[in-house]
């Protein structure tokens, strides 16, 4: 990878913006060489996840790919499972005193 200032580094795993601030700890915390695809996916998923709480004007849809010696294959658009049925995200402004 090379940053913004033009330094090369390498690395198992990048993430940028929030990403670099909220999913590379998860990376560094759960992530290990000898990880599965599957285990792989869904810890991208994890990270992803907390990301879009995070920032709900963000998109919840992902697409995969893998790429290996053998070739590329790329998987199909598919949305997170998420939660929003708390009540604080029903009416965020319930409560609030005051006025802006």
């Amino acid at each position: 990878m090379v940053s913004m200032i033009g330094v090369n580094f390498e690395d198992n795993h990048v993430a940028t913006g929030f990403g670099n601030h909220l999913a590379r700890p998860i990376l560094r915390d759960e992530w290990n060489e000898n990880m599965s695809f599957e285990d792989g996916v869904k810890l991208l998923e994890k990270c992803m996840r907390v990301l879009l709480y995070r920032d709900r004007s963000a998109v919840n849809k992902l697409q995969i790919a893998k790429i290996t010696e053998e070739g590329a294959t790329i998987y199909p658009p598919y949305s997170l499972k998420t939660f929003w049925g708390l009540e604080a995200y029903k009416n965020p402004t319930a409560g609030a005193e005051g006025s802006w």
